[in-house]
């Protein structure tokens, strides 16, 4: 995959601990792979709210027809 080179800033703890915990040649990596976890776990959270919404309004269309269909069935 093809790589582009960006600034950032960041906190100097952050900057920090990154250094004691990543070796140089590492952190370029380790912190495209925490971004993209985040970024998935993002949009994990975005389509479990979209799918609760899309479940609330057939949830409600279907008790709108449940009316409609059982009218005239006694």
């Amino acid at each position: 995959m093809k790589s582009v080179r960006i600034s950032v800033s960041l906190p100097e703890s952050v900057i920090e601990t990154l250094s004691q915990e990543v070796p140089n040649r590492q952190r370029s990596r380790f912190i495209s792979e925490a971004v993209q976890r985040l970024l998935d776990e993002k949009r994990a959270q975005r389509l479990a709210a979209d799918y609760r919404e899309a479940a609330a309004e057939i949830h409600r269309v279907n008790s709108e027809m449940e009316g409609t269909i059982n009218d005239g069935l006694d």
